[in-house]
């Protein structure tokens, strides 16, 4: 099993060669982020109900053409020994492309008897391309001797990858180069393993403005790095924002420290931040993941003045008693997710937003475009000018469309969605984005992201347009 391509994904499954990924969202630029979706409540100048794209987090793997051991296993040689009829269906299913069934069928096949380690690899493979990771690597850890053991160490390792374990990838990987130094899928697993183990520096601007003149400029500095083990995740970052509306300008330049221990059960991380000047206030957050991190818990004081995007919150220094939760689950027809957070904010209101949705695994269009659909809601205890809190709430119901296209070292994709109002301060709406990430070099990368927006707010017509440009360094 082959990762031989990298792009933007959603966490869903784009088709059989679409594996799943469970990388978990990174805060690559916080300043430079204007949708509400990221921070559960960014307003002023905001993208409208879907995700943000963010490209580093996401990756799209796709099998190798060139491993005939997963498509076409079989007994096809004459020296191998004929199938029974329920272990040949699954021989069969799987050249026939059916990987779900050979998943399901597989599993139980396995519960009652021990297949041949060709059929195992052949399960392995299929229970990893329908996303069922966790399935998967039982199936790859009982072939770790034998004629297949380079093999399966792959393919588990591509899962530790995709599940944001590459500290556990990479030595499966370099075990696999010891015994064979010309393996493809070896090397280029490694070399997407290691762009994410490796100490990283990002350089990002931004700007984003809307048609009430709010305006956004942000420029950002960080730096990503682990200990020797790999399982503790450090990074330090500054960043500047520069709010304005006609007459009114704001900046506030802060330092950000964040920590991850990915190798503890809940896999914790810590974010604490400071305003360098002007406000002596400390934010602080924490998120832990429950339930093979299919959810996701997150509170603390969040620097609410500056997800407002708007001057005069960010001259006021709100702050905000933020509480969240996130959780995603994969069915056959989809990936659903589901979001809710809650702001009590210091000027004495509070605001909540939610989120449903749904990437579909149905692929009219082929396997690079996903559609989605799915609801936004925010509400408000009072409306305030400083900030989008509509007391009378606000719901969307959207649609849209995403394509993805890349290869190892590029990345490109487009999306749109249009929304109608399901309740208050909604209407008729449309996005669009685009983007894309270059390796100039093999440690250095260029990205940029656009999007544009057309939507209903305050009882008038707002649009909202934004801009990113990020430079990325690995210093492996």
């Amino acid at each position: 099993m082959k990762p031989s391509v990298c792009l933007p994904t959603l966490r869903s499954i784009l088709a059989p060669v679409l594996l799943l990924q469970t990388l978990p969202l990174t805060t690559l630029a916080q300043t430079t982020d204007f949708s509400p979706s990221a921070a559960g409540g960014r307003q002023g100048i905001s993208t409208p109900a879907t995700e943000p794209l963010i490209l580093a987090p996401f990756k799209y793997i796709a099998p190798s053409t060139a491993d005939t051991t997963t498509k076409s296993a079989g007994p096809t040689e004459p020296d191998k020994p004929k199938r029974k009829a329920s272990l040949q269906r699954i021989v069969d299913l799987n050249a026939a492309g059916d990987y779900q069934a050979v998943g399901t069928e597989g599993l139980a096949l396995m519960a009652r008897e021990k297949p041949d380690d060709e059929l195992q690899l052949i399960v392995a493979n299929s229970l990893a391309w329908t996303g069922r990771l966790k399935e998967a690597i039982p199936a790859y850890q009982g072939l770790r001797a034998g004629k297949y053991a380079d093999q399966a160490a792959v393919g588990l390792a591509s899962i530790y990858h995709w599940r944001g374990r590459d500290d556990q990838a990479v030595p499966l990987y370099r075990a696999v180069l010891a015994n064979d130094p010309g393996n493809s899928s070896a090397l280029e697993g490694l070399d997407l393993a290691t762009r994410e183990t490796s100490p990283r520096t990002l350089l990002s601007f931004g700007r984003g403005a809307d048609s009430s003149d709010n305006e956004r400029r942000s420029a950002t500095l960080n730096h990503r790095w682990r200990d020797s083990s790999g399982a503790h995740v450090m990074e330090v970052e500054t960043s500047l924002v520069v709010d304005s509306l006609p007459g009114v300008e704001t900046s506030q330049q802060d330092l950000t420290v964040r920590y991850q221990n990915v190798n503890l059960a809940l896999k914790p991380s810590l974010e604490l931040s400071m305003p360098t000047k002007d406000d002596n206030s400390l934010y602080a957050s924490v998120r832990v993941k429950l339930f093979d991190e299919k959810v996701t818990l997150s509170a603390g004081r969040v620097n609410w003045g500056r997800m407002a995007t708007n001057p005069n919150a960010l001259a006021l220094h709100l702050s905000a008693i933020h509480a969240g939760i996130n959780a995603a689950k994969d069915y056959s027809f989809g990936n659903l997710s589901a979001r809710f957070n809650f702001y009590d904010i210091s000027d004495n209101n509070s605001v909540w937003t939610g989120n449903l949705h749904l990437t579909s695994s149905w692929r009219p269009l082929g396997s690079h475009f996903r559609p989605f659909v799915g609801m936004e809601t925010r509400g408000a205890a009072v409306q305030t000018a400083n900030y989008w809190s509509p007391s009378q709430g606000s719901g969307t119901l959207y649609a849209g469309l995403i394509g993805e296209w890349g290869a190892s070292d590029w990345n490109l994709y487009g999306s749109g969605q249009a929304g109608v109002r399901m309740y208050g301060d909604a209407g008729t709406s449309w996005s669009l984005g685009a983007g894309g990430k270059y390796w100039i070099t093999s440690n250095l990368a260029l990205s940029v992201n656009l999007w544009s927006l057309d939507s209903w707010r305050d009882n008038a017509s707002y649009k909202a347009q934004a801009a990113t440009v990020n430079l990325e360094k690995l210093w492996r």
